[in-house]
């Protein structure tokens, strides 16, 4: 039996095991952006780098690589059994999206300018992804209510390529360690237009 999904708009026939994967794809990019943040707090890097301009990023790269895989043992036993349920697995990844926003928000006080650099560019592209989870999931109900018509919605194809740019975002900002979009610019800008009497 085949399962049909849209992504990037198209109609995908796609059996469970491809599926799992397919949706798992930014899980394996932050295990991997953990590894190579890892590898720049090794000894070399520390000596010509600031020991927080180093380990803030890989902090943030472990938050990032548990909140993305603690979900999943969940979403393995979703898709590979008869479970279907409206609220899963969108309501699951909304609540670990605000989760972590909240953890990041609250418990990380970064001090480099790299740390806040990759803090901001997570907070950011968290919120996006929380909001397209938050508008998917109200979609599913309206339909699964019948209030709103099954069938091809735009906003499918704008939830694809939002939740997949934001999860890209994010791994790059790790990467590059760069203020590539200029959001860090734009919030210092803001923050000095806010501060002044």
């Amino acid at each position: 039996m085949t399962d049909i999904q849209y992504i990037f708009g198209e109609l995908l026939h796609l059996n469970p095991i491809a599926r799992f994967l397919f949706g798992h794809i930014a899980t394996f990019l932050f295990f991997m952006v953990l590894l190579i943040n890892f590898g720049r707090t090794s000894v070399n890097n520390i000596n010509r780098l600031n020991k927080e301009q180093t380990y803030e990023p890989l902090t943030l790269s472990l938050v990032m690589f548990i909140s993305y895989s603690i979900l999943l043992p969940v979403e393995y036993s979703y898709w590979f059994s008869e479970l279907r349920s409206v609220y899963l697995p969108n309501s699951l990844y909304l609540a670990l999206d605000l989760l972590t926003i909240v953890f990041i928000h609250r418990f990380f006080k970064p001090k480099s300018e790299t740390g806040k650099l990759c803090c901001l560019y997570l907070l950011v592209a968290l919120s996006v992804n929380s909001l397209l989870f938050l508008l998917l999931q109200m979609d599913f109900l309206l339909t699964y209510h019948r209030l709103k018509e099954e069938g091809y919605w735009w906003f499918w194809t704008v939830f694809s390529y939002g939740i997949n740019g934001s999860d890209l975002i994010m791994v790059l900002v790790f990467v590059l360690q760069k203020d590539f979009l200029g959001w860090y610019k734009l919030s210092k800008k803001v923050k000095g237009a806010y501060s002044r009497p």
